[in-house]
């Protein structure tokens, strides 16, 4: 690009500058015709298209092999777990018993208080009921 070459990384958008930017600090040089034609030789036999998956993410291998390490140390689970049949309750019952009971509560009469006594007024109350 213009007077040099620009790699480019993933970058944020304000972490992008332009060429005039980048290249800003390279003097004006002269080079000779046929150091020119070597650099675009390289660069014609350089060139080709990216492929990601010869990339490898350090990182994420590294959690990866962590993560399968600690399933390795998990215990194993046995199978599904079945039910208890001891466990097993007729819905139907259950209600018919939960509406029995609900129906002897509200025949029953509620339970009857005792009669309350008047407070005595004691000699150093001075007047106050005492209860």
């Amino acid at each position: 690009m213009g007077k040099g070459l620009r790699g480019v990384t993933l970058r944020y958008a304000h972490e992008v500058l332009s060429e005039a930017e980048y290249f800003a600090g390279i003097p004006e040089i002269a080079l000779p015709d046929e150091m020119l034609q070597i650099a675009e030789h390289i660069m014609q036999v350089k060139t080709g298209d990216f492929d990601p998956a010869i990339l490898e993410d350090r990182y994420r291998t590294a959690l990866v092999e962590i993560l399968r390490a600690k399933k390795g140390e998990m215990p194993v689970a046995d199978g599904p777990v079945q039910p208890s049949a001891q466990n097993v309750i007729n819905l139907m019952d259950a209600l018919r018993r939960s509406m029995e009971s609900e129906r002897s509560e509200v025949a029953k009469p509620p339970p009857r208080r005792a009669a309350s006594k008047p407070a005595r007024r004691s000699s150093n109350t001075r007047g106050r009921s005492v209860s």
